[in-house]
């Protein structure tokens, strides 16, 4: 009892039932799912704290079944329609939608793919009482932020060979994961494009190869490979992987939907037989996104002056066979959009301007073909490459938008539509695991080596409470990380292994605790 009432799902935060399911504590042998079939949780996956489902790579067996995927949690099942997974592509990849308690008269979950996932109501299979749970559960969760890694004191002889070459695995185990993603997206968008729906179920169990850790494995599916080499197909994925990069941490999943009502193949001729400009696309999708407002409601001139040439603009498609199509479309809210809590230069009205012009450069300047040009140029060193792909992600001044972060909101200074972080985190998280799939399915070595190359050559990200503690209580001084690769590789060597205790498993534990 709580407050002298029993305690409701809705007021427990979905970070406590992450960290019952982390875990597990659970009745693991009583668990069935809400429609009555017998589970078993192979493994529970791995924590995922950025964008996307919860659990990244669990493994459920369900009425004797295997099947390897993601898994999402809420508080009920209706939240699942709540946050719009139901029409957001990065959920097609979830096996297992776990709640606290399920809801009376409540349909099934499905995927964007048209796809039921089943639901595990934990509730009824709790270890123990729901308040004892808790308690243990922000017990945990403290002392895995504050208590020191196993290792810290038996770790100060480890060779620095044995940390690097460790770290920098890892970092290539990271953007292997990326890849795979990615390669199941980008036959996803094929299978869209070639019959309206996609049903990626057949690459849910695909198992992971354990022979390289850069290999990336062909998944079950029904596409040909001159299929995969689609070009619609390719400048999708580059594209909803430049919405990823500017909705940042707050506004990912309304880019991520608004990359799927405004894309790249309902914009193509005949849609427009004649292209777009930058306004145009600007129009179309700050109109879609639900942020573009009436002239009326504003004060500030200049505003009234961008808002009344995107208006016209707008108006002026009406005749193109695409914009009713558009139109027709659902146009979002703008109450999906998060202002506040962010940082001024993360507004999305500034970033949504941002994207109409890299759309652009997708659609008309092959801004694809550019990247991989790049990547590939043996020619060119690791900083070269990089200054490269920063100028082909830039986005010139714009005389409103280098002043304005809103319609309401100016600034007295210039500032940059995409700035350096931004372009970095495209790079690392969009164009290197884009790469690595173009290499494998165009079987370039050249591309594939250089990307390892270029993600060495990447500056170091702004270091957190991980790699502060990693730093602190692992390399001590001894070495120290000199690129975002190698920092994203110290990232997942705590994830993976030093947060769950695999310490027999770890290049680190297998030395230090083997004498």
């Amino acid at each position: 009892m709580q407050g002298g009432r029993t305690m409701h799902a809705v007021e427990i935060h979905e970070d406590i039932l992450r960290h019952l399911w982390n875990n597990q504590y659970l009745e693991t042998e009583r668990l069935t799912t809400v429609d009555g079939r017998k589970l078993q949780v192979a493994s529970p996956g791995i924590l995922n704290r950025g964008g996307g489902p919860d659990f990244r790579d669990g493994v459920i067996v369900l009425d004797g079944q295997t099947y390897r995927g993601d898994i999402e949690f809420h508080r009920t099942a209706d939240d699942w329609y709540n946050h719009l997974h139901n029409i957001d592509p990065k959920y097609n990849s979830v096996i297992l939608h776990v709640v606290l308690h399920s809801t009376p008269g409540s349909g099934g979950t499905m995927s964007e793919c048209g796809r039921e996932i089943p639901v595990l109501a934990i509730g009824g299979f709790l270890s123990s009482p729901l308040e004892k749970v808790i308690e243990h559960a922000i017990r945990d969760e403290h002392l895995s932020r504050s208590a020191p890694l196993r290792c810290i004191d038996h770790n100060d002889e480890i060779a620095v060979d044995v940390l690097t070459g460790w770290i920098q695995s890892l970092y290539r185990e990271r953007l292997k994961e990326k890849a795979v993603r990615m390669l199941s997206r980008l036959i996803e968008i094929i299978d869209e494009q070639q019959r309206g729906v996609s049903e990626p179920s057949e690459i849910y169990d695909v198992p992971r190869s354990e022979e390289s850790p850069d290999d990336i494995p062909t998944p079950n599916t029904h596409i040909g490979e001159e299929e995969l080499r689609s070009g619609d197909a390719w400048d999708q994925l580059l594209y909803e992987g430049v919405m990823d990069g500017l909705g940042f941490s707050k506004n990912r999943i309304p880019f991520a939907l608004l990359a799927l009502r405004v894309s790249v193949q309902n914009l193509r001729p005949p849609s427009f037989p004649a292209g777009l400009t930058d306004l145009e696309l600007e129009a179309i999708l700050l109109r879609t996104s639900g942020l573009l407002p009436e002239i009326l409601s504003l004060r500030d001139q200049e505003s009234k002056i961008r808002l009344h040439q995107l208006h016209t603009a707008w108006k002026n498609l009406a005749a193109a066979p695409g914009l009713a199509r558009l139109r027709g479309a659902e146009t979002m809210h703008a109450a999906e959009w998060v202002f506040s809590p962010t940082r001024p230069a993360n507004f999305p009205t500034a970033r949504i301007a941002a994207a109409s012009v890299l759309l652009g450069k997708i659609l008309y300047r092959d801004l694809l073909a550019q990247i991989v040009t790049i990547v590939c140029s043996a020619g060119s060193s690791a900083q070269e490459t990089l200054r490269s792909l920063g100028d082909t992600l830039a986005v010139e001044e714009d005389p409103f938008w280098s002043f304005h972060y809103s319609f309401t909101e100016s600034s007295p200074r210039r500032h940059s539509l995409l700035g350096e972080a931004r372009q970095i985190d495209i790079i690392v998280n969009t164009i290197l695991p884009l790469c690595s799939i173009h290499a494998f399915i165009f079987r370039s070595e050249t591309l594939n080596e250089n990307v390892l190359k270029l993600a060495s050559a990447i500056p170091l990200l702004e270091n957190n409470f991980i790699t502060r503690k990693m730093e602190k209580q692992l390399l001590k001084g001894r070495w120290t990380p000199r690129s975002a690769l190698e920092q994203q590789g110290l990232i997942q060597l705590y994830k993976r292994f030093c947060y769950p205790e695999r310490c027999s498993e770890c290049a680190v534990g297998k030395t230090v605790f083997s004498k």
